[in-house]
């Protein structure tokens, strides 16, 4: 009986037009692929709602689902700004590079501008910037 009832209530859900029409992300309207993943995430929020998907699944759907295209996207940092998020933090290259797991060459090279931050790094940096050495304790 439960079952049934959770058949009529995902009808009901669907045929009031629940499914996303001019579904948006970031505010810009969903088109191909994207609007697919959104259309796939939203149906399993609703099989969530009605029991009939864990919140375990849930999350593991929502995250495979997403795509790379909803993630956020890292800006690259200037060798200047690299050297104003060190000073802010009021720390030398050196335990910069500790925090961040680089060597201190490294933090010199970027601050040169002879390489660039990537991945983590550029992600911990971002961090650092936005909310102080402290985050990475």
């Amino acid at each position: 009986m439960a079952q049934a009832k959770n058949k009529n209530e995902l009808k009901g859900q669907a045929s009031r037009g629940q499914a996303l029409k001019g579904a948006t992300l970031q505010g810009r309207a969903l088109t191909g692929k994207a609007r697919v993943r959104a259309e796939i995430v939203e149906m399993t929020e609703i099989l969530h709602r009605a029991g009939a998907v864990s919140a375990a699944e849930l999350e593991k759907t929502t995250l495979r689902m997403l795509g790379r295209a909803a993630l956020p996207k890292v800006e690259p940092l200037t060798p200047g700004e690299i050297v104003r998020v060190r000073e802010a933090a009021g720390v030398s290259q050196a335990v910069m590079a500790g925090f961040l797991n680089v060597g201190v060459t490294t933090v010199s090279l970027w601050e040169r501008g002879e390489r660039r931050p990537t991945g983590t790094a550029l992600k911990l940096l971002h961090v650092v910037k936005t909310k102080g050495l402290a985050a990475l304790r």
